[in-house]
């Protein structure tokens, strides 16, 4: 198992890979219950950043 894990920024929507013992999160009531990132923001528009998951994991928003 990876011990990387996968964000999204909330801004331009574009996903990074960090390392878990990197990010500092808290969940955020009405968003869905998705963590958000609170000491990295997003390397491409400096935008909040949420967290999706291990990169080893499926992520729930693929389809077909």
């Amino acid at each position: 198992m990876s011990d990387e894990m996968e964000c999204m920024c909330q801004e331009c929507g574009i996903s990074s890979y960090f390392r878990a013992l990197d990010l500092s999160y808290e969940s955020a009531p009405g968003f869905s219950g998705k963590p958000l990132i609170n000491n990295l923001f997003c390397p491409q528009c400096g935008g909040v950043l949420f967290l999706v998951g291990r990169i080893d994991e499926e992520p729930r928003y693929k389809t077909g």
